[in-house]
C-alpha cells in the first residue's frame, strides 16, 4: 500500500509541474485562447488526474494485469508501466515544445514584415557607386538618377510595370515598380552621381 501511495503521489506531481510549467510558458508568449495557447479548464486538469489516481488505486494501466497476481508484483507492474507513461508523456511534451518554438519564430518574421509593409514606403538618397540590397518581397521605385539592376544568386528584380525581369546590368525605368522575390543579394546599383528611391520592406545599403 505504501509503494502504490508513493506512485499515485509521484505521478499526481509530476503532472501538476508539467501543466504548471506549460501553462507558464504558454501565458508569457502567446494570447490566451490562440492557436498557440489554448485554454485548459481546471476541470479536465482534475480529470486527468482522477484517471490516473484511478489506474494506479486499480493496480491496472495501459498494459494491464491478469488475475491471482501477489499485490508486490501489482505494484511493480503499476510503478513499471507508470515510468513508461511518464516518459512518453515527457517525451511528447517535449516535442509539442519544439513545434511552439518553431511557430513563435515564424510569427516573429511575418510580424516584422507586416510592420515594414505597414510603414509604407521610405525615401532612400544615394550616391555614385552606393547599392541598396533588397529583402524578399520588398518594393522600390527609382523616382530620381540613373541606375542597374542588381542579380542575386537565383535571379534579377522583377519591373511590374513592364512586366518583365531585370537581370544583372540591366539599366532601370524610372518611375517602375520593382520587386524583389527573394533575399539573395537582388537589388539596385547608383551610377549617377545622386538617386531618390522609394523603398517598401527590409533592405540594406553599401
Amino acid at each position: 500500500m505504501k509503494k502504490r501511495g508513493r506512485a499515485l503521489f509521484i505521478a499526481i506531481s509530476f503532472l501538476t509541474v508539467i501543466i504548471t510549467i506549460t501553462a507558464a510558458h504558454a501565458a508569457t508568449s502567446a494570447q490566451p485562447g490562440s492557436e498557440f495557447d489554448p485554454l485548459v479548464t481546471k476541470s479536465y486538469v482534475d480529470e486527468q488526474i482522477q484517471k490516473l489516481s484511478l489506474k494506479i488505486g486499480s493496480g491496472t494501466s495501459s498494459g494491464g494485469t491478469t488475475g491471482g497476481t501477489s499485490p508486490a508484483s501489482v505494484d511493480e507492474q503499476v510503478l513499471i508501466n507508470l515510468r513508461t507513461d511518464v516518459r512518453d508523456l515527457t517525451n511528447l511534451i517535449i516535442d509539442a515544445y519544439t513545434k511552439i518554438q518553431s511557430l513563435e519564430k515564424q510569427n516573429m518574421e511575418l510580424i516584422k514584415k507586416v510592420e515594414a509593409l505597414e510603414q509604407g514606403f521610405a525615401v532612400v538618397e544615394l550616391s555614385k557607386g552606393q547599392k541598396v540590397r533588397l529583402g524578399s518581397g520588398s518594393e522600390a521605385i527609382v523616382r530620381s538618377g540613373e541606375t542597374e539592376a542588381i542579380s542575386g544568386e537565383l535571379g534579377g528584380l522583377a519591373d511590374v510595370t513592364s512586366a518583365k525581369d531585370l537581370s544583372g546590368g540591366m539599366q532601370i525605368t524610372n518611375q517602375h515598380l520593382l520587386i524583389s522575390s527573394r533575399n539573395d543579394g537582388r537589388g539596385i546599383h547608383v551610377l549617377s552621381d545622386k538617386a531618390f528611391l522609394l523603398v517598401r520592406g527590409s533592405y540594406t545599403m553599401e
